[in-house]
Parts: structure tokens; sequence; C-alpha cells
């Protein structure tokens, strides 16, 4: 009974302790997203209603290893090419499709805030701003779609080699065995 009771506290410490770290990385999500959005808001970049909008794919690409200042990058890029309310909340969702996808967050920016600067380049506004970024984003997705592909070819065409060498020469040690009995 005694053994149970000890158990059953070191169980119930490991799950408080696991709390305890998934809640303060969630607070510190929330800490760094909120204190972007004050900026931004504070800037004029982008009003509370926008921002409320890419709250949840903000936190993640905080999550996954975005800083402030990439996504402030980022989202002021945007803003200079003329993405508002839709577009934005497009825009911030397929950088964050790209990330999720196991892209990095610098690079997924870099590729949006590209992206953003040729629309507006181009004259591209409001849905066609967008696209311009979802065609970036799937660009990128379909690139390294490709390169896991050779990668997978690449590696399965190594092993083929290496156990044809290693039945070569386990078959021409057998030979030899033979040769000297």
């Amino acid at each position: 009974m005694r053994r149970m009771i000890v158990i059953g506290f070191c169980l119930i410490s490991v799950f408080c302790l696991f709390s305890g770290t998934v809640l303060a990385a969630e607070k510190e999500t929330n800490a760094i997203v909120e204190q972007l959005n004050v900026e931004l808001e504070k800037a004029k970049v982008f009003v509370p209603q926008e921002l409320k909008s890419i709250d949840k794919p903000m936190k993640n690409m905080v999550d996954k290893g975005a800083t402030k200042d990439e996504l402030k990058k980022v989202l002021t890029d945007l803003a200079n090419a003329g993405a508002k309310g839709g577009t934005l909340k497009s825009s911030v969702e397929s950088m964050n499709d790209l990330v999720n996808s196991g892209e990095k967050p610098k690079e997924a920016g870099n590729i949006v805030s590209q992206a953003a600067h040729q629309a507006k380049a181009a004259g591209l506004k409001g849905k066609d701003l967008a696209a311009k970024v979802h065609e970036a984003i799937k660009q990128r997705k379909a690139e390294k779609d490709k390169l896991k592909k050779e990668e997978k070819v690449e590696n399965r065409e190594k092993k083929e080699k290496k156990e044809k060498d290693q039945e070569k020469s386990k078959g021409s040690s057998e030979s030899k065995g033979k040769g000297k009995k």
C-alpha cells in the first residue's frame, strides 16, 4: 500500500512539473505575440481586429521558433505592400502552413516578404496580393517535396550499392576460404 502511495505521489509530481512547463511556454508565447501586437498597433501598422485574426498562426510560429523581430518584419512588409483584413490573414496563414511543413520561420518569412515586395511592384492588391504570397509558399513547398524525394532515392541507391558491395565481399571471402581447404 505504501508503495502505491509513493508511486502515485511521484506520478502526480511529474504531471505537475510537465503541466507547469507547458503553461510557462504558453505564457511566453502569448507575451511575445501580445508585445508584437502592441508595437504594431502603436505604429498604426494594423488595427486590433486584424491582429486578432492572425493571433493563432502567429502563436504557432512563435512556438516553432519565430522571433518577434522576424514576425514584425514580415508583417510590416505585408502592410507596406497593402495587405489588410482577409489579405493579411490569408498571407499569414500561408506562411504558417509553410512553417508547419518544416520550413524555418525565418526562411518562410523571407519568402512571404519577397512575394509581398514583388506583388507591390506589380501593382497587386487585395486577393491578388494574397494569391502571390500563396503561390510563393506553394512553390517553396513543391521545391522541398522534390528535394525530399530526390534525397530518398539517393539514400535508397546508396543502401542498395552498400548491400551489393557487402554481398560481393562476402562472396569473394567465401570463395577464398574454399580455395584454401
